[in-house]
């Protein structure tokens, strides 16, 4: 019995000792992955960022944002992560971001952010640590709206340091930088451009490395050649159709005119659910309040001639509108010239 009490005890102590030396070595790596920069004072760190950009889902002219599928890749050299590699076994070693120095990256315009991957740092034995990790964005992108729907957008992805620019350096690593060959966004051609490395400011005499990407997002003309140009241009002659009614026809010469105008206000509706509340006009606004205002001068010409034609003078609303025909389609070719060309 003695000589089992004596065996339990030792197996007991040799547990306990198992345990406390798990523990010591934890606590060694915990060190041995330090959250302070790795370079002196006076040196920058240089942090290697590239983006590829997977797709492009939507842009989103109302809200001004954009979503955008990327891969980031973040590559810095910290020595004190070094270490040697033993003969057959792994050469790199897998930390959490948050127990290791990192150069506190944030997407500038960002809006909705989703992560893909666990959030950790791949270290080789000379010490480079390797941080990947897909996002699925929603950006924040000014646009430029004054030649809609002819417009070209340049959609910026804006990454920086909360690291002052003497602290860390940002560079473009075009090595991990690209695009996929096609986007699903529909309705736009996106081309890819370059990353700069450029400095903002932050607070009087404070400035932070930052990185930006753009991104060339054309639009495709087409649909609204189909949805909104053509049908404008058919409700335009519609009221041109009133020309050529007799003046004894008031109800239907008001009708066709009327009509006209509420169907131009539908569409003013529907492009106003496009865009956003912007102070200037568009291309297709300027298209579209031209078409209206041809709209109310058939109107107009319709409710003069019926009161020329009412006051016995037939002749001059006759005379009036075999003038309005083809000057009335003169002017909404110059329109059409002035807008869309």
């Amino acid at each position: 019995m003695k000589a089992e009490d004596s065996g339990r005890r030792l197996a007991t102590r040799l547990v306990s000792v198992l345990v406390l030396a798990r523990a010591i070595l934890a606590g060694a790596e915990v060190e041995a992955a330090p959250r302070s920069r790795p370079d002196p004072p006076g040196t920058a760190t240089e942090v290697r960022v590239g983006m590829f950009v997977i797709d492009v889902a939507s842009i989103d002219d109302a809200s001004q944002t954009y979503k955008a599928d990327i891969l980031a890749t973040v590559r810095w050299r910290d020595p004190r992560l070094a270490f040697v590699a033993a003969p057959g076994g792994d050469d790199v070693r897998v930390f959490p971001l948050t127990e290791v120095w990192q150069p506190d990256l944030l997407i500038v315009n960002r809006r909705e952010a989703t992560r893909a991957y666990p959030d950790q740092v791949r270290v080789a034995p000379d010490g480079t640590v390797l941080y990947r990790q897909r996002f699925l964005f929603t950006l924040a992108s000014p646009l430029e709206l004054r030649q809609f729907p002819f417009d070209r957008q340049t959609l910026w992805i804006r990454v920086a340091s909360l690291y002052g620019s003497d602290e860390v350096t940002l560079v473009p690593e075009a090595g991990d930088t690209g695009r996929r060959p096609q986007f699903s966004v529909a309705g736009w051609s996106v081309a890819l451009g370059e990353m700069t490395a450029d400095t903002v400011e932050r607070t009087a005499g404070e400035r932070l490395p930052r990185l930006s990407l753009s991104l060339t997002a054309t639009r495709d003309t087409r649909y609204y050649f189909w949805k909104l140009f053509v049908p404008l241009g058919l409700i335009v002659f519609m009221a041109w159709t009133v020309f050529f009614l007799d003046h004894a026809q008031l109800g239907p010469r008001i009708g066709v005119s009327t009509a006209s105008i509420f169907s131009l206000i539908a569409f003013q509706l529907s492009l106003g659910r496009v865009l956003p509340p912007i102070s200037y006009l568009t291309r297709a606004d300027q298209f579209v309040l031209g078409c209206s205002v041809l709209v109310f001068l058939a109107l107009a010409e319709t409710i003069l001639t019926s009161k020329l034609n009412a006051a016995g003078r037939q002749e001059l609303s006759r005379r009036i509108d075999r003038i309005a025909r083809p000057a009335y389609a003169l002017l909404f070719l110059v329109v059409a010239a002035i807008t869309l060309s």
